[in-house]
């Protein structure tokens, strides 16, 4: 089942960021840290009505935003339609947990949410050393559209987006 999240989630999401964070250092990943995303990201992500957790066998296992605002740096990229979209941005899902199809039952839930809100356009991004988002996002239907060096992370920002 995926619901919205709310304020009692925090602290299951977290376990499963710091986890994840983990598993993406190990690989060489380091798109995410101690700095971000922080409980105060996701806080907001609440707040704002945004954020969506994964129920399964009665356990959170997956989060993700999914949120009109873009990130700062999105004007300057090449996006194929000038079109308002949903961002899908600050996606966990537990590592132990993961290969179940988590994260695309969370990409398909963004697309019903564009639809909902009248828009047919979604944009994403990731790291390029993170393969496995790589990899879902092409197995998605996501168009890869280009990638920005990132100095503080040694690692360049790809850059993703769908037509509905």
């Amino acid at each position: 089942m995926i619901r919205k999240a709310v304020k009692q989630d925090l602290e299951r999401i977290m376990e499963i960021v710091h986890a994840s964070v983990k598993v993406m250092n190990r690989q060489g990943n380091y798109q995410w840290d101690d700095t971000y995303p922080l409980a105060s990201h996701y806080q907001g992500d609440i707040e704002a009505g945004e954020l969506y957790v994964v129920e399964q066998d009665g356990k959170l296992v997956g989060t993700a935003c999914l949120s009109e605002k873009e990130h700062d740096e999105y004007p300057s990229i090449d996006w194929r339609s000038p079109a308002k979209a949903i961002t899908v941005k600050r996606v966990a899902v537990d590592p132990l947990c993961r290969g179940l199809g988590i994260a695309t039952r969370l990409y398909k839930h963004a697309e019903k949410v564009a639809v909902q809100r009248g828009l047919d356009y979604i944009k994403t991004d990731t790291f390029s050393k993170n393969a496995s988002a790589r990899h879902l996002f092409e197995a998605n239907g996501y168009h890869y559209l280009q990638e920005k060096y990132v100095e503080e992370k040694d690692d360049s920002l790809r850059y993703y987006d769908k037509l509905l």
